[in-house]
């Protein structure tokens, strides 16, 4: 099983829960532990938490989610419009609490649109 679901909305704070609660079911449908789908959700707000200001700054109205959802694995990958030299702020506590949840997360700035990707592996499963 391999399913991509799509996931817009405004990009303002109170609309990051609308991305959580989609993170919960896609983990969900991967048969992640439940620990893991916690850890997905902090990841979520955390990278959101980045890359609001990147909207702030650029006056982009969207973030979007991509949610890559397989037998055992998720990939969410967070994006948004920016200008070419945007970049998240990687001196903070998100980008910490980001990496601590997600060693392996990337950010890439890439046709006028900054991404953060982050993963879950369900426990035994390759990488």
């Amino acid at each position: 099983m391999s399913e991509t679901v799509l996931v817009e909305i405004p990009a303002r704070p109170d609309f990051v829960a609308t991305v959580r609660a989609a993170t919960r079911s896609a983990s969900a449908l991967a048969d992640l532990s439940v620990s893991d789908v916690e850890e997905m959700q902090i990841a979520i707000d955390e990278a959101a938490t980045l890359l609001l200001p990147v909207v702030a700054a650029t006056g982009t109205a969207r973030l979007s989610a991509r949610f890559l959802v397989t037998d055992g694995s998720l990939d969410v990958t967070l994006s948004t419009g920016c200008t070419p030299d945007a970049d998240i702020d990687r001196a903070g506590m998100a980008w910490l609490m980001l990496t601590g949840l997600d060693p392996a997360v990337t950010v890439r700035t890439e046709g006028g649109e900054l991404s953060i990707t982050i993963g879950r592996r369900r426990s035994g499963e390759p990488s």
